[in-house]
């Protein structure tokens, strides 16, 4: 008999940010593991997704959804600022370090009056659907996803009502979430922030986070039963990875792909590309970049690198960042710069290995990424002022590339295999099974 769950999430297709991919997959394979998972989530009509992937449907065509409405004062922000209900919602931040009064008003107000986030208008909407679905399709058991931690506001009220057990998953940190510095907050927000955060932490029946530092912050907050957090890894999708193939072409390419914002050292990428350049003849090196770039870098790095083929794509969908990183020889990327930086892991960076091709991270030497990293040959991570470093490794790639002998990684190894999606799912799963007596 199949075991079904409730997977209440913000992020779900057709929206395109790395948020959704987690419990996309999770909800794809857990079929696979005697379960049947339902999902609740935002109408994208009314929910406030910067960036839509269309095709990203196809891979849970065969979950059912339940979908609601959802007040969202972001996308009035947007509208106001940009004159788009869209082009205008922040991802993970509001504007660069140098806002305008009326940027700053609205960092205040987003970062005072919703708590814990702007999103929790759709709290009242999914609360009332998630009884109904508990109650018509005899449902045990809820998972709620954040960020927006709002979302385990609503696990906690159903958990409180009707008694099914929850599990809380957190892709990031809550209180401590990076760009809420930006965000203007008083005293009694982050303490009435804190006091929202811990009451999850302690009442979900299971937590689930995304890496071993993750685990060890959140275990500050939890007062008892503190075993029962857990880490899965974000994983990759191994099917998707093996039917793109490699393509020779005559360029040197290296790709960055993912959210660039001020909070990020990107000045450390462009200098270790000045350093590298110096050296070479520029005629055959491209850099890709994809995804969420700050207008302002972007013009940065074809200021400080006119001799190098900067193609920017802006936001494009899943298959097409696998398919820029399969063809690139390089792969960058870059964490962003806080308190808890040991914590951090890119969307990205599973798929980066999972390509084979060497990798750059600039980031916290002893944090989770780099933990990561240090079982993948040609994988280095450079600490923000390490960019001379950081050019020597671009030179030693570069040059195998031109030789015709270029550095790829064996993925086949066990340490990459069992963070594939499937494998990742299958852990999940066996954590679930308690919940079913199995």
């Amino acid at each position: 008999m199949k075991k079904k769950v409730l997977i209440i999430t913000y992020y779900w297709p057709p929206s395109g940010g790395s948020g959704v991919q987690r419990w996309l997959y999770f909800s794809k394979y857990l079929v696979d593991f005697g379960y049947t998972p339902i999902v609740l989530t935002v109408s994208e009509k009314s929910a406030s997704y910067k960036n839509l992937d269309y095709g990203l449907l196809k891979k849970v065509k065969h979950i059912k959804t339940y979908k609601t409405k959802t007040f969202e004062l972001l996308k009035l922000y947007s509208l106001i600022t940009t004159g788009n209900t869209r082009k205008g919602i922040p991802q993970g931040h509001i504007g660069n370090k140098k806002k305008s009064f009326f940027k700053q008003m609205s960092s205040f107000i987003r970062g005072n009056l919703f708590i814990p986030d702007a999103r929790k208008g759709w709290n009242l909407f999914a609360i009332r659907q998630a009884e109904s679905i508990i109650n018509t399709e005899n449902i045990p058991l809820i998972i709620t996803t954040g960020p927006p931690h709002s979302t385990h506001l609503i696990g906690k009220k159903l958990n409180d009502k009707l008694g099914v057990k929850w599990v809380a998953d957190f892709r990031d940190p809550w209180s401590e979430l990076y760009y809420n510095k930006d965000l203007m907050r008083t005293q009694h927000t982050i303490k009435k922030d804190i006091t929202l955060e811990v009451g999850v932490l302690n009442q979900a029946d299971l937590i689930l986070t995304i890496g071993i530092k993750m685990k060890e912050l959140l275990l500050k907050r939890i007062t008892f039963n503190k075993e029962k957090i857990h880490h899965i890894y974000n994983g990759f999708d191994s099917h998707l990875m093996r039917s793109i193939k490699n393509v020779e072409h005559s360029n040197f390419e290296i790709s960055f792909i993912g959210v660039l914002s001020h909070n990020q050292p990107f000045e450390s990428i462009i200098k270790a590309l000045k350093l590298f350049i110096t050296n070479n003849n520029t005629n055959k090196i491209i850099l890709n970049l994809a995804g969420t770039i700050q207008n302002t870098i972007l013009s940065s790095f074809k200021h400080e690198l006119p001799e190098i083929d900067i193609r920017h794509f802006g936001y494009v969908s899943h298959e097409k960042s696998i398919q820029l990183m399969k063809r690139s020889q390089l792969l960058l990327n870059c964490l962003a710069e806080m308190k808890q930086s040991q914590i951090l892991i890119s969307g990205k960076q599973m798929e980066y290995v999972a390509t084979g091709n060497p990798i750059i991270v600039f980031g916290d030497t002893q944090g989770e990424s780099a933990l990561l990293l240090k079982e993948i040959p040609n994988a280095k991570t450079f600490a923000k002022n390490d960019f001379l470093p950081a050019s020597m490794f671009i030179q030693l790639v570069y040059d195998k590339w031109k030789e015709k002998k270029p550095f790829i990684n064996q993925v086949e190894n066990e340490s990459i295999l069992n963070k594939s999606r499937y494998e990742t799912t299958r852990q999940l799963s066996l954590l679930l099974n308690k919940f079913y007596n199995v």
